[in-house]
């Protein structure tokens, strides 16, 4: 049986392959997301940066996990939101943990 949810979540690990010295440190933490149908996709173009920023305010629910520097907990915020979104390499994996979370892992992935 399917059953038909309005704006359903889900949430999942986001791995962050944070650059560091000449390697990356791997980092993670939640993010919960809308599940989002056509109408909701429809008009969001994620072919720049603030397209993306965009497509990402209307897929994310929240962000948990999250450490400063000090590696104390920063509670989610929308402050905190739109500095997470202003890293590159954290949207890239907002991005992959999204559509891993609608489309499921592709065959041979």
């Amino acid at each position: 049986m399917f059953n038909i949810i309005e704006r359903p979540t889900f949430t999942r690990t986001v791995k962050v392959r944070v650059p560091k010295d000449d390697g990356v440190d791997e980092q993670d933490f939640k993010a919960t997301f809308n599940a989002m149908d056509d109408d909701a996709f429809n008009g969001l173009g994620m072919m720049d940066i603030e397209g993306t920023k965009e497509f990402l305010r209307q897929a994310v629910v929240s962000l948990d996990d999250l450490t400063g520097a000090d590696g104390k907990p920063i509670p989610y915020s929308e402050e905190i939101r739109e500095a997470v979104f202003k890293l590159a390499y954290a949207r890239v994996a907002l991005m992959g943990a999204f559509h891993n979370g609608m489309m499921g892992a592709l065959p041979g992935n």
